[in-house]
Parts: structure tokens; C-alpha cells; sequence
């Protein structure tokens, strides 16, 4: 028998095809709606990787409005959150800004817990910096590995210091994104983020390859 474990491996396995017909097969054969709405989630992920964004956006959209009417707001902000993952994705950078901004204030009705506070100021840090606002993309950086640093979660502690090591690099200062990535490094290592890990490395041999931009040459470039 299809499980969602066995869809989520194959996801993780960058088997698309696979997870998706798994996803797909699981949602024919559900009984019950809990099961329907994981496996609705894991073929949205899909869909978003697969570059299929509007059909991604429809899918957790209403994921969040059933989440919504149920009186869930945990399921709510989750749902919204991957809309805004989307919207990242899809280069709506606008929209990504505000869908992180309101998945905040759901997450504030739950009490701030720091790892969902860690992960929402991590994806407003990653917009900021698109969007060329530093300062911003730096507090809400600096805010995600503080709030990391709080729980036991080494994935969103990687995932701030490589924002942090973004930033820097962005600001020409190579020997601070090097330090931050790293940590980052090795905070993917301890729980076996292979992706993540060379992802990293990648930017760090783009540091050794490629010198950072001055401050006046960033300005020159950001028109």
C-alpha cells in the first residue's frame, strides 16, 4: 500500500514523477480528510518544484480556506506560508513580501513559538534582500537564527546562517558570509542535509572564484 512516507522519499529524492503519481494515487484511495489534506500538501510541493505555480497557489489556497473555516490556525498559517513559498518560487517577490507578512500575524495568535517565528523571518529575510531592502533582510535574518537558536531544529539554524551568509555577500564583506556559511554548513551536517550542505559549498567556492562587489560597485549595479 502508497503511504505518504513513500511519497515524501520520493519527493525528497528529487523523483517527481514518482511522488506525484504516490500523491496522486493516495488522494483516489482516502477515506479520511486528514489524509487528504497531507497528501493535497505533498503534491502542492510537487506542483511548486515541478514549476507549476499557479495550480501550487490554488492548491494551498485552499488548503488555508478549509483550514481557515475549521478553526485551525496552526494548519491555517502553514497553508499559507507554502503560498508564499510559492510566490517566491514563481518570482512574484511583491506578493511573497505580503503572504510572509500575514502568515506573521497568524503566527502570532499561536504565540510567536519560535520555530515557525524562525522560518516566517527567514523567507522575509531571503524576500528582503531580493528586494534589495539590506537592513531589513539583516534584522529579519539575525531575528530567524535567534529564534533557531531556541529550539533543537538544526535545519532552520542552517537555513538562517545561510541567509546571514547571503546578506554579507551581498555587502562585500566575504570574510562574515564565510563564517556564516560555515556555520550553516555545519548545522545541515548534524542532521544530514546532504542538499543543503553542497549548497553551501557552492557558495562558498563562489567566494573564492568570484571577489565581492564593493559597496559603490552594488549601488552602481542596483540602479
Amino acid at each position: 500500500m502508497n503511504s505518504i512516507e513513500d511519497a515524501w522519499g520520493a519527493f525528497t529524492q528529487d523523483d517527481y514523477t514518482a511522488a506525484e503519481h504516490l500523491f496522486k494515487v493516495i488522494l483516489a484511495d482516502a477515506q479520511d480528510e486528514e489524509t487528504i489534506r497531507q497528501a493535497e500538501c505533498g503534491l502542492g510541493y510537487v506542483l511548486a518544484f515541478t514549476n507549476r505555480f499557479e495550480e501550487a497557489r490554488a492548491l494551498f489556497v485552499r488548503l488555508h480556506d478549509d483550514a481557515e473555516k475549521r478553526g485551525m490556525p496552526s494548519e491555517q498559517h502553514r497553508a499559507l506560508h507554502q503560498v508564499g513559498m510559492v510566490e517566491r518560487m514563481a518570482g512574484n517577490w511583491l506578493q511573497a513580501k505580503t503572504t510572509f507578512a500575514e502568515e506573521a500575524e497568524l503566527i502570532r495568535l499561536l504565540d510567536n513559538l519560535p520555530l515557525p517565528v524562525a522560518v516566517n523571518a527567514y523567507e522575509q529575510g531571503v524576500v528582503a534582500l531580493h528586494l534589495n531592502e539590506l537592513e531589513r533582510a539583516h534584522q529579519w535574518l539575525k531575528y530567524s537564527l535567534e529564534q533557531a537558536n531556541l529550539t533543537d531544529d538544526q535545519v532552520a539554524v542552517g537555513c538562517a546562517y545561510r541567509g546571514l551568509g547571503d546578506y554579507f555577500k551581498r555587502k562585500g564583506e566575504a570574510e562574515q558570509a564565510r563564517q556564516a556559511w560555515e556555520k550553516a554548513i555545519i548545522a545541515f551536517s548534524r542532521v544530514s542535509e546532504g542538499k543543503a550542505v553542497e549548497d553551501v559549498h557552492e557558495r562558498l567556492r563562489g567566494l573564492v572564484e568570484q571577489p565581492a562587489l564593493s559597496i559603490s560597485e552594488q549601488e552602481g549595479e542596483g540602479g
